[in-house]
């Protein structure tokens, strides 16, 4: 599960798609996000069972409440308030992906933060600007906000400078490394556009997030990847990723009833999912920080 990986698979996504229609397209998506890039989401809750120091005045059933109780402020908070949902969750999103991507190589930059913003921030507009029509679309129909006038070619252009910028300033953390971080980004503006809305974010969802968390996941519990402790993995969040599945599913009958008057909800669904996650995955990876310092410096076990 390295970068090497990552990239056979999106140029066999980008091969595929010269042959693929776009209901194909579709549902090769729908297997993506459905799979494991959901399983990677919905493995919080052991993620919360296994770091219980911090909870132990907290049993399983109450951890759950909380953290569905934490969705369920956020979901009605966004449904209310949606333009400013929107902006927290591009904000909070690209956080994430960038915190995904970039983790490993900026432990110890005090500024990482801003790398994270940057990088997802470029992902997403990267997506945006090659399926602007679908994007006003889905926008329009979601919090009630047009964004046809909004130049996002040149915004896309603006944040890929202060990516680059930010990347020479602090060039001691990449190195030769920028080089190959721009290829990614050349590939994944191949395989966008080239692809539809729903392929082009599952194909970096899946291949380039979820299946790299999923490996952080583990090391998180344990000290290596392997077959065992992947099949110890997948077994662990079954149940959860079963119950997030049938939830799916759910909302998607419903999406036939109700059509686009349910996008709004399924937006602030997705918010809050991506709240506690992102809160979650923040606070571990600050865990898992220390503890590798610790490992390295002796010194700082007492």
């Amino acid at each position: 599960m390295n970068n090497n990986f990552n990239t056979i698979i999106t140029v066999f996504v980008i091969w595929l798609s010269l042959y693929m229609s776009a209901q194909v397209e579709l549902m090769v998506s729908g297997v993506f996000v459905l799979s494991l890039g959901l399983m990677h989401g919905s493995n919080d809750i052991n993620l919360l069972e296994g770091n219980r120091q911090k909870y132990k005045q907290m049993n399983k059933w109450k951890l759950i409440l909380s953290y569905v109780g934490f969705g369920a402020v956020i979901f009605l908070s966004v449904f209310y308030f949606r333009r400013i949902g929107m902006l927290f969750f591009l904000g909070f999103s690209s956080y994430h992906f960038g915190e995904q991507h970039l983790h490993h190589r900026l432990k110890e930059l005090p500024r990482r933060g801003i790398h994270f913003v940057t990088y997802g921030l470029f992902i997403f507009l990267l997506i945006f600007a090659t399926h602007a029509q679908e994007v006003t679309y889905l926008v329009i129909h979601m919090i009630g906000l047009d964004i046809s006038g909004v130049p996002l070619v040149a915004l896309t252009q603006i944040v890929f400078g202060v990516l680059l910028l930010m990347w020479l300033i602090d060039y001691r953390f990449f190195k030769k490394n920028i080089l190959r971080e721009l290829f990614y980004l050349l590939l994944f503006l191949v395989v966008f556009y080239n692809t539809d809305l729903y392929l082009a974010f599952a194909v970096y969802f899946v291949v380039w997030h979820a299946i790299p968390s999923i490996r952080d996941q583990i090391l998180l519990q344990e000290t290596l990847v392997n077959k065992a402790t992947l099949v110890a993995y997948f077994k662990k969040s079954a149940i959860y990723w079963i119950i997030s599945l049938v939830g799916v599913f759910a909302l998607a009958q419903a999406f036939y009833v109700f059509g686009e008057q349910l996008l709004p909800v399924l937006f602030a669904a997705s918010v809050a999912i991506t709240f506690p996650h992102v809160y979650l995955i923040r606070k571990l990876l600050s865990v898992r920080a220390v503890q590798q310092k610790i490992i390295r410096d002796p010194k700082m076990r007492h």
